[in-house]
């Protein structure tokens, strides 16, 4: 079963997925509007090895 392209359905089709992106990126815009704090992808990488460094003898309290 093939389907028929005809320059409405083309039309159509990119009408409802430019939809839908446009939906996809203003929810995305929204959340970081409201979110906390924004940490980097490099904070976060530098907080996980730091998670793994022992402390060291004199600094415990």
């Amino acid at each position: 079963m093939s389907v028929e392209w005809t320059p409405e359905a083309i039309k159509a089709e990119i009408d409802y997925r430019q939809g839908a992106m446009r939906a996809d990126a203003e929810h995305v815009r929204e959340f970081r509007r409201t979110s906390g704090r924004k940490v980097s992808w490099w904070a976060k990488v530098a907080g996980l090895a730091r998670s793994d460094v022992p402390e060291r003898r004199g600094d415990a309290a």
